[in-house]
């Protein structure tokens, strides 16, 4: 629950920060996030949706989503087996990106190996959902 709090209280600083800014330029930021072995998804899941949510509703994350190993879309019956998550943010700085995944779930409880996280601006050629 305070992790929840803890990221509507983030999206309502930003929200300000912006209304505030009228012309800040909004960048997108690429964040692979590869999972521990043995992570403890599963257990934190609906938090981390539950989370990500309000980020999701106003737009400062673009699109994200579970990464998965080759061997999960080999066959119709194939057995899902996580591997991480790819998640594309548009903000301001890379620094409130930064702010926000490690305030995740994910990162606090040890889902995501934070030794291997890539957080990088992302520059799309195509058009964005």
């Amino acid at each position: 629950m305070s992790s929840l709090r803890f990221s509507k209280s983030l999206l309502n600083k930003h929200s300000r920060l912006m209304s505030s800014m009228p012309s800040t330029k909004l960048h997108k930021f690429v964040l692979f996030a590869p999972d521990v072995k043995d992570s403890p998804r599963s257990a934190v899941q609906k938090q981390h949706r539950e989370a990500i949510a309000p980020f999701v509703q106003s737009g400062v994350v673009k699109v994200a989503g579970m990464t998965v190993t080759p061997e999960s879309v080999e066959s119709e019956n194939a057995t899902v087996k996580p591997f991480g998550s790819c998640i594309i943010y548009e903000a301001e700085n890379i620094d409130v990106v930064r702010k926000m995944v490690e305030s995740d779930i994910y990162y606090t409880s040890g889902v995501w190996d934070q030794e291997k996280l890539v957080l990088v601006p992302f520059l799309p050629v195509t058009s964005f959902p």
